[in-house]
């Protein structure tokens, strides 16, 4: 049976979400909604079979290791029917002392590194699965943070965008669905500044709550054929 296939990171895996509300499990379920309203079937199955190798922590480059090194996840494209990546957060958070010296050359080098793991990434989904290919750009937990906002905005620009391209990926626009609506998005929004607690003894409120999970769900299922 054909299934859902998505790679990506704590959000990916779930994180900030209910048991078993994460946005790929909803994402699978919008999908078979889909189906069944294509089909001339009466009913249809309650979800599409999926492949979840969201792991917390992980980078494009560790994703484009695992291309290589790591059979199931090779596997998980085969007899896949729309492969969907969620991933970057952790990119910037493991480059941070450069982005945050605000020093161009700096910054550029350290994104030049994620953008070639990110198109290597890509391009091996490419040559397994011709299944359509989502992509989702990364929102910013800290609108109110300036920095946050131009280091987010020149990851989506410099290393997601034109990596999709490149593949001939379509773009899931998760950072425009939630920009503005971040207090309700994120678990313990913490009033979008960088190092403020946030509610709930979160200490660092970045990922997506329930809601935030149904909206990242909602963007790929809008964008996958």
């Amino acid at each position: 049976m054909r299934h859902l296939t998505v790679y990506g990171d704590s959000i990916a895996a779930g994180y900030g979400a209910r048991n078993g509300a994460g946005f790929v499990p909803r994402l699978a379920a919008l999908e078979a909604v889909k189906a069944a309203k294509a089909s001339t079937a009466k009913t249809g199955a309650a979800i599409v079979p999926y492949l979840n190798f969201g792991q917390a922590g992980m980078t494009s480059f560790q994703l484009a290791s695992a291309f290589v090194y790591n059979e199931p996840w090779v596997d998980g494209l085969r007899n896949s029917q729309a492969n969907c990546v969620l991933i970057g957060g952790d990119d910037i958070i493991n480059d941070l002392a450069t982005l945050l010296t605000g020093n161009a050359q700096g910054m550029r080098r350290a994104l030049a590194a994620s953008a070639a793991a990110y198109r290597r990434s890509l391009a091996r989904i490419r040559r397994i699965s011709k299944a359509p290919l989502a992509v989702g750009t990364i929102y910013n937990p800290y609108p109110e943070t300036p920095l946050a906002v131009s280091v987010i905005d020149a990851y989506n620009r410099l290393v997601i965008e034109p990596a999709a391209a490149t593949a001939g990926a379509v773009i899931a626009p998760v950072h425009a669905a939630f920009a503005g609506n971040q207090a309700a998005l994120i678990d313990g929004y913490g009033g979008g500044v960088a190092g403020r607690p946030g509610s709930g003894g979160i200490a660092f409120p970045v990922h997506p709550n329930t809601k935030g999970h149904q909206v990242i769900a909602d963007v790929f299922a809008s964008v996958i054929p």
